[in-house]
């Protein structure tokens, strides 16, 4: 029983590539373990994430530092319990050297007492429980993802920016909504007239609609996602308020995969993200043409943020020669972030959040017809995630040098 449940749920990654499971008494040199949402409503996030690993798997030809690499892959179910059920069982059956994440806020926290007690470092892609970038900060957890904080504070700049007065914030029911909030007002000297929390799984919105004519703020910003998301949008649109009332959203309720469901009445929406398809730089052109080859659909940031967490890693066993037991080595490896990542800019702050750039982006049409983002600008610099003065940790941050300029011959 306990073995045909762990089959159930850990398979092998990269069936056709060499990353094949393997008995412990075959183990190549490195072992990693994805545990990610890939069944129920966070399916379309996970399934992208693993997605985007298995991309940057491929590209290193399926070695780190010259040392192969063996993948297992395990499916929480989005439940919590189940997450700290796989994590266990992994780590008994499996010799692992790192896990990567893809799972909620509560999964993360039921798995992380399991992970860093078996002293496993686990670079995390998915969202993050309280306080764990701030006081609960942990030597053995580097967060790949960006920050919903910084995703909000730019969000925050770019209405200041527009001289935006009065917003109105559309979100769920949830804690996620009112931490939006506490960012946005960090950086937004506006005024928020409201926060309107449509019941979980609204298909219809004439109450928020009727609420909005009344208001008529200068803008709404969305955070809503999924379905909900699509229905807001489209129910916005259809009730004409797109010239009386701006249209912002937050990057993970207009991914890519979700803009088919919106139609016409994504285009032009302004969305605030940390990665752009567009972002011109040499990996992020070569990660979308492998991805799209590969999957056979555009890329996404999630998919992006898994891509840039085997780039991670590979670069940090490089550091070490590919070696793993020596925790030391590879948390200075994980530190210095030496990779070229798909966002451009990438470091990590002392509580091993990741410094990047925040972006404006406009849905526009692609030249096959298709939705897609492009970039407007840059609208938050280097953001750093303001709970790292509550994180315990002090090491001495790797800031790299500025671009070398160009030197014209005399």
């Amino acid at each position: 029983m306990r073995l045909g449940l762990l089959a159930a749920l850990v398979v092998a990654l990269l069936p056709d590539s060499g990353a094949r499971a393997q008995s412990g008494a075959t183990d190549p040199s490195i072992v990693i373990a994805v545990i990610a949402t890939l069944s129920g409503p966070g399916a379309i996030a996970g399934q992208d994430v693993v997605d985007g690993v298995n991309v940057a798997l491929k590209q290193l030809g399926s070695r780190f530092a010259n040392q192969e690499v063996r993948v297992v892959l395990a499916d929480d179910k989005g439940s919590a319990d189940t997450a700290r059920l796989v994590a266990r069982r992994l780590i008994e059956r499996e010799r692992l050297d790192v896990v990567l994440t893809a799972v909620s806020a509560p999964a993360l926290a039921s798995i992380l007492p399991v992970l860093t007690e078996a002293r496993l470092f686990v670079l995390n892609i998915g969202a993050v429980p309280p306080g764990l970038n701030g006081a609960g900060c942990s030597h053995w957890v580097f967060d790949v993802a960006a920050s919903p904080d910084g995703l909000h504070e730019a969000a925050g700049q770019y209405f200041a920016a527009e001289q935006v007065r009065r917003l109105v914030v559309v979100g769920p029911a949830t804690p996620a909504t009112e931490t939006a909030v506490t960012a946005l007002k960090h950086t937004f000297p506006g005024e928020v007239a409201a926060v309107i929390t449509p019941h979980h799984g609204a298909a219809t919105f004439d109450a928020e609609l009727a609420r909005l004519v009344e208001m008529k703020p200068d803008a709404v910003y969305s955070v809503l996602t999924g379905g909900m998301g699509v229905a807001f949008l489209r129910a916005f649109d259809a009730a004409g308020l797109r010239p009386e009332i701006a249209f912002t959203a937050a990057s993970p309720g207009f991914e890519r995969l979700l803009l088919p469901a919106m139609g016409d009445a994504a285009l032009d929406v302004v969305t605030v993200g940390s990665w752009s398809p567009d972002l011109d730089n040499p990996a992020n052109r070569r990660f979308q043409l492998d991805f799209e080859l590969e999957q056979g659909r555009p890329a996404t940031t999630w998919a992006a943020q898994g891509f840039d967490a085997v780039q991670l890693l590979d670069g940090a066993l490089k550091t070490t020669q590919g070696r793993t037991t020596d925790s030391e080595a590879v948390r200075a490896g994980l530190r210095k972030a030496e990779f070229n990542s798909v966002r451009g800019s990438f470091r990590f702050s002392t509580n091993h959040v990741p410094v990047v750039n925040y972006y404006v982006r406009r849905v526009v049409r692609d030249a096959k017809g298709r939705l897609t983002h492009e970039l407007k600008g840059l609208v938050l610099k280097d953001w750093r995630d303001r709970s790292a003065a509550a994180c315990p940790m002090r090491w001495e941050e790797v800031v790299p040098p500025p671009p070398a300029k160009a030197v014209k011959n005399p």
